[in-house]
């Protein structure tokens, strides 16, 4: 460790010690007060329709008690000295209500407190159902203890946000990593997805997918959660791992008033000559008995959404100039999805008495992502010359051949979490206790079974000339992609060559018991609460996954014309490739079947060997975690400390997979392979055999180590209705299970071979993060923040690539770390990919958000609203091998905003959101010419065709509206992407295209019920 991060280490401890012993300290210093003289004032905050309201404070004065209802409403004081005093409840969107009390010795006093509307202009907040959401959303983010931001059901779905994704994507400072044209993976505050922690009440889900630790969210459709919270800060009580933030998705639970909420909708996008998409579902509960102790609710969803993909993803030319970017190939690509989503959830909770309460939730969630895909592949045909003047061949020369690919994928991805818990209230002090289990799930988690087709027509010259190009983002290959009749289209011109049949399933089980203590006190006239917890979760992942390459096919292997699918495509890309034409194509299940039945023999040993056994693992990872945490006002100043410490053991198995020459009955000698030697007694397939053999060694890794996550929160309030935040806290992000099983994946088909290894010794990475924030809450509804972040990262985790044929010997000793040292040992001459620690980095940002309702405006300009918001963010990554700059970090954007006018009257409601992420680093890919000479033949540097991968800027538009038709039945209509917003990334510049695709908008209709909307 160097003295620098020793140094940080050490102030970082002294502040830990600090805030442990500010947390145990205060309590100790008690006054000791009879007990017999306190009294508890309890009750219930509800709206003017009789509905539960959390987030409302509550004061009373003159003492400086203050407390805030929960997720039902009710709220709690403790330690009350007998006397008369003034409660009053506040709630923005509502007028202040004031009760005066008289508090005897000793008493329970149970007092519901009711809002009002302060005026008729107000009414909306009562009857629109996006404005009393947005309501619920402010109070709940003024009352947090940290920096929190809440969405909640009635906002979610007043956009067309297919799922839980495409909502969070909606918050401050969220850009999105989009699959098949829906949000997937959520990057905060300009962090990767693995650096921010989703969680279903409470309890992290675990990823299905098996070389990741983030869940893809696109598996949750957005109508199964009550609400989304955003938690930018880290309370002590809170996991460690997310350092971007840690989102919480809250079920839905049965409420005092019943609930039955329907909607079915039906929807067309105009593309593959038009997919169709439809969804409906519901949710049905309520509480039982005289007392309504016994509250039963179930939710339930389904939809299916048939999408279509346009899309390019040229290769560049690495000598390619700004002025006249060069393609050596270009895959002219066409997806047809069939996107089945579904899930339920549903809780039980039963109040066995005023103190005691027990509750069970459960949650499920299915996403089948089938799909089929095809590829064309004109290649340059040229055969010499450069990338400005390329040399073409002529009738004694021959160019490349082109090549056609098609795939089907049919995974079935699934997440559930199953919670059992119970509380008790005592005088004084609150005791939680809970267990859960979370699965997930991944059938045939391997990768994309394809079926690959080698050109068998008359010679075609695929020329890509650069002075022929009319647009820059289009890039065209003469002769091959741009008529109807184009002889790639022909299956009679497509020989069968190979297939990849992947079967499989990854899953994982996290098994999740945990506890807390809170007891109130007051320390000489300032109250407060202390809290301790433990936690303990097992999760046990494992991948048994298998790919099996059939390929060496004989000269009779039958032309496309014998495997034909029915697909064909009369509008592909707005006629800008193929005159709009698309097909004829493969059938990939007719090719699967004709191979089983015929080729059955022709399996290649080492490709399969080289796919399968990186995707037979199997990962432990058990996290001990225990807090202590303090909350305090002092007059306007609300303090919350605390510390974390969280103890990781982790346990893994893989394989080692070494590959030996190839046996040659007819000399009786071995040659190729990793290593020219014969097969040992040990290989498989048995030597002597024809083709290579190779030997896959089980190797296990088991890392251990303690994290200690402090926090001070604070939060200071300048006037009634505004405030002054200041956080500092620190958080952990532990490396991807899989990153730490020693596996190696070898393609030797690449050339140089491509190595990508896992690295058993692959550090966490840490953050020390602060926080501060401005926020004014609006009259009547609304609310201004703005907003200053900064992200210290401790030793990032990167993924890097290194080119072939690099030396050890070139570099000075320990340039590397020693995890890349050790695999260029072991595979000179081959390019390297492994995850390793960087040195440090940091990310900083501004966030600026404007939320009101105008229903201050005269007349009907008095149902206008607008929410917007803007992020700015700025990161630098420090000590990446083989670079001389300090890149960005991934996945920062600079400048994102979104924008969303509303209008809502009694029974009319709409809502636009523009979005606008810019475009950010995808992937580092640059290498220095100092370190590795000819790295960078163009010598444009970072921003030439051999920089970086970088998403596109992305712009969309979205727009639903509502009318409430009769009683509770409205009528609803959406269009998603209205704008047919491209996506895709570039290389080092904009000029230089890596992929774009387009989706077409979306256009629905439908039906919501929903009971007591009047």
């Amino acid at each position: 460790m160097s003295i620098h991060l020793l140094r940080r280490s050490r102030r970082f401890f002294a502040f830990a010690l600090f805030i442990y012993l500010s947390a145990v300290a205060a309590p100790s210093r008690l006054i000791a007060q009879a007990a017999a003289a306190k009294a508890i004032i309890q009750g219930n905050v509800l709206d003017a329709g009789g509905a539960a309201v959390p987030g409302a404070q509550v004061k009373l004065a003159p003492l400086p008690i203050t407390a805030v209802s929960d997720d039902h409403g009710a709220y709690r004081m403790t330690d009350v000295p007998a006397g008369k005093y003034t409660l009053t409840v506040s709630y923005v969107g509502f007028a202040p209500q004031t009760a005066d009390i008289d508090v005897t010795p000793g008493q329970t006093l149970s007092l519901d407190l009711n809002l009002k509307v302060a005026n008729a202009s107000q009414e909306i907040l009562v009857t629109a159902s996006r404005p009393h959401g947005e309501a619920e959303s402010i109070n709940e983010t003024r009352t947090a203890d940290n920096i929190m931001q809440v969405m909640p059901s009635e906002v979610i779905t007043s956009l067309p946000n297919a799922n839980v994704a495409d909502a969070i994507g909606r918050f401050p400072s969220v850009t999105l990593y989009r699959i098949e044209g829906e949000g997937v993976y959520i990057q905060v505050r300009g962090t990767e997805p693995r650096l921010t922690n989703v969680t279903v009440d409470g309890i992290t889900i675990p990823a299905p997918e098996p070389n990741v630790r983030q869940v893809r969210l696109d598996i949750i459709p957005s109508g199964m959660v009550d609400s989304i919270q955003m938690n930018k800060t880290l309370l002590a009580n809170m996991d460690g791992n997310g350092i971007g933030a840690s989102v919480n998705l809250k079920t839905k639970e049965a409420s005092d008033r019943p609930t039955l909420d329907l909607y079915g909708d039906g929807g067309h996008t105009n593309i593959l000559n038009g997919r169709g998409s439809y969804d409906f579902g519901g949710t049905s509960g309520k509480r039982f008995g005289a007392t309504k102790r016994f509250g039963l609710l179930g939710d339930a969803v389904f939809d299916y959404n048939g999408r279509g993909i346009d899309n390019i993803q040229p290769a560049l030319d690495p000598l390619s100039t700004l002025a006249m970017p060069f393609y050596d190939n270009n895959t002219i690509r066409e997806y047809r999805y069939y996107r089945t989503r579904y899930g339920f959830d549903g809780s039980a909770d039963y109040r066995l008495t005023d103190s005691t309460s027990f509750y069970a939730h459960g949650f499920y969630s299915d996403l089948k992502d089938y799909g089929d895909k095809w590829y064309y592949e004109p290649v340059s045909a040229a055969i010499g010359g450069t990338a400005a003047n390329p040399i073409y061949p002529t009738a004694t020369t021959k160019g490349s051949a082109p090549k056609f690919y098609t795939s089907s994928k049919r995974p079935n991805a699934s997440v559930g979490t199953l919670i059992l818990g119970g509380r008790t209230v005592h005088k004084d002090s609150l005791f939680t206790y809970q267990i859960s289990a979370s699965r997930s799930y991944e059938q045939d988690s391997a990768g994309n079974p394809k079926a690959d087709f080698s050109w068998i027509g008359a010679t075609q010259y695929c020329n890509y000339i650069p002075s022929q190009q009319t647009d820059l983002y289009h890039p065209h290959f003469a002769n091959c992609d741009n008529t109807k009749t184009s002889p790639l289209l022909s299956a009679a011109n497509w020989q069968f060559k190979d297939i990849t049949i992947s079967k499989g399933q990854n899953a994982q089980l996290d098994l999740t018991a945990q506890t807390s203590y809170a007891k109130s006190y007051n320390w000489w006239g300032h109250f407060g609460t202390v809290e301790a917890g433990f936690k303990f979760t097992n999760a046990h992942q494992s991948q048994d996954s298998t790919e099996t390459v059939y390929d060496g096919f004989p000269s009779t292997a039958p032309s496309m014309t014998q495997l034909l699918d029915s697909f064909n495509n009369t509008d592909y890309f707005n006629g800008t490739y193929f005159g709009g034409q698309y097909g004829q194509v493969s059938n990939f299940t007719t090719a699967e079947n004709y191979t089983l039945t015929n080729y059955g023999g022709y399996v290649d040993q080492q490709k399969t060997a080289a796919d399968r056994y990186p995707n037979l693992f199997h990962t432990v990872e058990q996290i001990a975690a225990g807090y202590i945490m303090n909350n305090m006002d002092f007059g306007k100043l609300h303090i919350n400390t605390g510390i974390r410490f969280e103890n990781t053991r982790t346990m893994t198995f893989g394989y080692n997979l070494t590959f030996y020459g190839t046996y040659s009955a007819k000399t009786g000698t071995y040659s190729g392979g990793s290593s020219s030697v014969e097969c040992p007694s040990n290989a498989a397939p048995a030597p002597p055999a024809a083709g290579n053999c190779y030997t896959a060694i089980g190797v296990n890794n088991n890392p251990s180590y303690l994290d200690v996550l402090p926090s001070v929160e604070a939060r200071y309030a300048l006037t009634t209705n505004s405030a002054l935040r200041a956080v500092v806290s620190r958080g952990v992000a532990r490396p991807d299970p899989y990153q730490l099983v020693p596996y190696v994946e070898e393609d030797t088909t690449a050339s140089p071979v491509a190595v990508t290894i896992g690295n058993p010794s692959l550090r966490p990475e840490h953050a020390n993060n602060y926080d501060l924030l401005y926020e004014d809450y609006l009259q009547p509804l609304g609310l201004v923040q703005a907003g200053f972040f900064f992200k210290q990262l401790q030793a990032p985790q990167v993924l890097t690539t290194l080119p072939g044929g690099l030396s050890l010997s070139a570099f000075p000793p320990g340039y590397f770390p020693a995890s890349i040292q050790t695999v260029l040992a072991e595979y000179p001459g081959d390019a390297i990919t492994q995850y390793v620690n960087g040195q440090n980095a940091y990310i900083y940002g501004l966030e600026l958000s404007f939320q009101q309702h105008f229903n201050y405006l005269p007349g009907v300009l008095k149902g206008l609203g607008l929410s917007a918001n803007y992020s700015y963010t700025a990161s630098q990554e420090k000590g990446l091998p083989l670079r001389t700059d300090r890149p960005t970090t991934i996945d920062q954007a600079p400048n994102t905003w979104k924008l969303s006018p509303t209008y809502d009257t009694k029974r009319f409601s709409a809502r636009v959101g523009l979005a606008y992420d810019q475009a950010s680093l995808f992937s580092y890919n640059y290498v220095s010419p100092t370190y590795v000479a000819g790295s960078d033949p163009s010598g444009l540097g970072t921003t030439g065709p051999s920089g970086d991968i970088f998403t596109l800027t992305h712009f969309q538009v979205d727009a639903q509206a509502s009318y409430r038709f009769y009683k509770g039945f409205s009528a609803v209509i959406s269009g998603l992407n209205l704008n047919n917003e491209v996506f895709g990334y570039y290389q080092g510049n904009t000029n230089f295209v890596n992929q774009r695709e387009y989706y077409k908008p979306t256009y629905t209709g439908g039906v919501r019920y929903t009971l007591g909307a009047h």
